[in-house]
Parts: C-alpha cells; sequence; structure tokens
C-alpha cells in the first residue's frame, strides 16, 4: 500500500493509460501494476511518501520536502485470522467462495480490501457493526466513502479514462476462466489446468476478445496479458479505463476487452505473482498463420522449456535425531504428483527399522483425494505369545513386512488426513494424521493412529525455519526427545 502523509494522492494513470485524476488517501498495488501520481510538496516540512507490504512486517520511505519531517501513520499489525475467519464464512464445504445472491456476472461490486484488510478500511470498526448484518450490500460501496468517510482507498471503479475506449469493429468472442489453486499445497491454476496440461488458443488479427474471470480462491491474483492493452469494464461504461494488469480479489468476477491487433505470435497471460506464474497459472493467446518467429529454432524445444516449469518436483526432507532412533521423511512433489518416503530407525533389534514409499496423484480441484501405490517395509524382533491382529481380526505383519499396497488419501476438515491401503496379502489399514497442529506462535503438535494398533504423539518447538526441537512418543519406539532438521 501507498501513503502520503502531506495529504491526497492524485492517481493520474495506471499502467501507463492516462485516467482522469482521481484524489484518495491511500493505494493498495498489486504485484507488478503501475500508477502515476501527483502529489503536492510543501514548502517548509518534509512528508513521508509510505509504502508497506501486504505482511507489514517491512516499509520503505520517500521523503519529499525539506524541513521538519511529518510522517505517514504506519499500519496497524495484520489482522490475519480476523480476515481469514471473514473468508472461511464465505467458503463451502468444497471449497469453493460462496458468491452472494445478486452478484453474479458483476463487475467490481465487492471491494474485498474490506474483507483482506480490515484493520485498514474501517470495516471492523462498531459503526460498521448493522452494515455487516445487512448482507449483499454490505461487501460493496464502491464510492469514495467505502470506509465510512475515514479513509478512501483506491479501486478499479473509480478509474476513468479521459476519452472512449470502446474497441474497433470485428467480430467477438467470449472466454471465461476460473482461477483456481490449492493453498495448502500452493498449487496454482486457470480452470484446473495448468499452462502444461492446455492447448495455446488460437485468436485471429481483427476480432475482440471479452475475458470473464472469476477468482474462486482465497488469494488475489494480478493477471497480465504480454501485448496488449485491455479494458477493465467497469461502471464508467464507454470510458472504462486501459490497462495491463488486473488485481483480482478472492470472490470476484471481473471483465475485460482487448482487440487482437498485433500481426501475430504468441503471448502469455498470467498471474504476475511469480510462484503462481511458475506453478503454471496462465495461458498462450496465438495469433492463427504467424510467421515464425526466427530467434526459436526449434518450437518443440521452446514448448518443453515453457511447460517444463509447472512439471517441476521440489524436494522437501526433514529427520528427527531423537534418543530412540531416527524418524524422517523425505518427499518430491510437483503440482499433480507425489512420491513421499518415510522411514523410522531404532538403534537396537526390538525397535527395528522400517519404510514406507507412496507414488500418488492428485485429484480433483482441490487436491484433497490422492490415490496412491506403496511399497512397505519393516522389521521389528518381538517375543510375542500369540500372533497379534489388527482392528480388522486379520494378522498383523506391522512388525515383518515386505509388500506391496494400493490405498488413497483423503484430507478432512481441520486438515486432518485420512489414509486406507490394502497390501498384496489382503490385509487392510487405515489411518488417521496430522502434523503441525499450531499451539503457539512456535510450538506444534500432531498425533497419528492406525488400526495396526500404532499411535504416536509429538510436540516440536520451533528454533528456526531449518531446526527445530521435537519430544514424542511412538507406540514401537517409545518416548524420545531430540532434534528435527528440515528441508
Amino acid at each position: 500500500s501507498l501513503e502520503n502523509a502531506g495529504g491526497k494522492i492524485t492517481v493520474v494513470a495506471s499502467d501507463g493509460n492516462d485516467v482522469e485524476p482521481v484524489e484518495v488517501d491511500r493505494l493498495l498495488i498489486a504485484v507488478s501494476e503501475t500508477y502515476d501520481i501527483v502529489v503536492t510538496v510543501p514548502d517548509n516540512k518534509s512528508y513521508e511518501l509510505l509504502v508497506t507490504p501486504e505482511d507489514r512486517t517491512k516499509s520503505a520511505s520517500l521523503w519529499l520536502g525539506s524541513g521538519e519531517k511529518v510522517a505517514a501513520g504506519k499500519q496497524p499489525r495484520l489482522k490475519y485470522f480476523e480476515g481469514m475467519k471473514m473468508m472461511n464464512e464465505m467458503m463451502d464445504m468444497q471449497g469453493n467462495m460462496i458468491e452472494m445472491d445478486g452478484m453474479k456476472m458483476q463487475n467490481q461490486i465487492m471491494d474485498m480490501n474490506t474483507v483482506m484488510y480490515p484493520e485498514i478500511t474501517g470495516y471492523d470498526k462498531p459503526k460498521d457493526a448493522e452494515k455487516k448484518k445487512e448482507g449483499t450490500h454490505a461487501w460493496h460501496d464502491m464510492s469514495a466513502t467505502d470506509s465510512g468517510g475515514d479513509i478512501i482507498t483506491l479501486n478499479y471503479e473509480m478509474l476513468r479514462a479521459p476519452k472512449k475506449t470502446n474497441l474497433p469493429e470485428g467480430p467477438w468472442r467470449e472466454l471465461r476462466f476460473e482461477l483456481t489453486g490449492n493453498m495448502n499445497r500452493y498449487v496454482w491454476s486457470l480452470d484446473n489446468k495448468v499452462v502444461s496440461e492446455t492447448d495455446k488458443i488460437m485468436i485471429k488479427k481483427g476480432e475482440n476478445l471479452r475475458i470473464i474471470m472469476y477468482n474462486n480462491s482465497m488469494m488475489r491474483h494480478p493477471m497480465h496479458l504480454h501485448g496488449h492493452d485491455f479494458r477493465v469494464v467497469n461502471s464508467q461504461g464507454d470510458y472504462s479505463p486501459m490497462k495491463n494488469i488486473i488485481d483480482i480479489m478472492p470472490m470476484e468476477r471481473d471483465t475485460i476487452e482487448f482487440a487482437a491487433t498485433e500481426p501475430g505470435g504468441d503471448w502469455f497471460f498470467h498471474c504476475h505473482i511469480l510462484y503462481h506464474m511458475m506453478s503454471g497459472m496462465g495461458r498462450v493467446f496465438s495469433y492463427e498463420d504467424s510467421p515464425a518467429n526466427p530467434e526459436i529454432t526449434d518450437v518443440r524445444v521452446a514448448r518443453r522449456g515453457l511447460n517444463s516449469d509447472d512439471r517441476e518436483f521440489h524436494l522437501m526432507a526433514e529427520n528427527d535425531f531423537a534418543t530412540n532412533g531416527n524418524d524422517g521423511m523425505a518427499m518430491l512433489a510437483n503440482t499433480r504428483w507425489n512420491i513421499t518416503s518415510e522411514w523410522r530407525l531404532g538403534y537396537d533389534n526390538m525397535h527395528g527399522y522400517e519404510s514406507e514409499t507412496h507414488v500418488g496423484r492428485y485429484i480433483g480441484r482441490m487436491q484433497w483425494f490422492m490415490p496412491f501405490i506403496g511399497f512397505d517395509y519393516r522389521y521389528r524382533k518381538m517375543e510375542h505369545g500369540e500372533s497379534e491382529k489388527n482392528l480388522f481380526g486379520q494378522i498383523n505383519t506391522k512388525d515383518r513386512r515386505a509388500q506391496f499396497s494400493l490405498g488413497a488419501t483423503y484430507l478432512l476438515p481441520m486438515l486432518v488426513t485420512v489414509q486406507g491401503e490394502v497390501y498384496h496379502d489382503g490385509n487392510v489399514r487405515l489411518q488417521l494424521m496430522r502434523e503441525d497442529i499450531p499451539v503457539s506462535k512456535r510450538l506444534r503438535a500432531g498425533f497419528m493412529v492406525n488400526t495396526d494398533g500404532e499411535y504416536m504423539a509429538d510436540l516440536r518447538y520451533i528454533l528456526a525455519r531449518n531446526f527445530s526441537v521435537r519430544t514424542h512418543y511412538d507406540s514401537d519406539m517409545g518416548f524420545g526427545v531430540g532434534l528435527t532438521v528440515t528441508y
């Protein structure tokens, strides 16, 4: 966000396109978005032009003028959980954002800043309590009095082009995209498909395209189109502003229009948050009958390079060096696939050793469901008077096993994972597990229980990004304390 201690900020252009001057107190600027602004430099004081990132952890300042310094008001600490609570109330059990009655097919009808940042827009003030109860109309007052007259925050409804921006005569085509993703796994897509899973979108020179986007995720997405400016269709009608970045907040349904006027080529359309783009949140618009690009010697190699971004596997690993053994895991994962291996290595024959390896693929838009194939190997020397049985009355092989399995995991509410698998000898195992239960800022808890009669509970204190102190009790390996290293 951008604020000026010296008074109003006058916005005169956005993404290099002129707009009629509009005065505001604050701008919330998306990644790669640009604004031209005018501020008044005082004669005898120095006023702070303050920019603050979304997480409020840092800030940067430019002091305008000379003399006594006048600081801009520092933004309050981010009310992360208040904002997330309000966002959760807008999500159904399938993970879809709930559009309110009367809001479908309408562009920029809500200012989601009031939901995501209640502490800086004034929405959490007592005088707004009645507005919160009114339902639909509580979420949108796009005028300059959006937060009770205290703060004027720029939004796209305020932008008006100085001249008409209607597109030239030509055939029209309409495209619709749903902005999708998974915050837990941090994968992002359009219509649940990444760049490598889709063909190029072919367009013809001279046609006009209307793109309607609905953000069905809990993150904002600044969508950018290479090589073209587009109209952000708002209440200004013929004078809707021209931009090349549109920041789409959760639950928003926005419409852009552009004329296909380039002589040819491929043009990338993507979310400009780097991690979202690299995970495949984009499409390629390609002009029909485009001449070959002399800089690309092999089109297939170039396409493979583009597709490699969202197919790349990323490594995660951790190991607990504990008094009762080594307990760890390693995982290779990308947008769809997951390869995980877990191990528990004891210091004697009674504690033994075991490993489980699963190769799975996530299914569905929210990626809650993952079928897998696996291999389970374990050895533990135990003195049993008779063969143990699992919860289903089958001979329990948890102390001596070398078997393949077929199974699946599913993410339940509260981030509890249920896992079921059938081994090649017919034995069945069900398991419930939850990791990283936040007890405090640095303290995490976890548990595991399954039908083989195994269970585990742990507490972990985070020392630094890669190091934690952990204590746990395991039904097979007993009590242990150790140092956990995470990569």
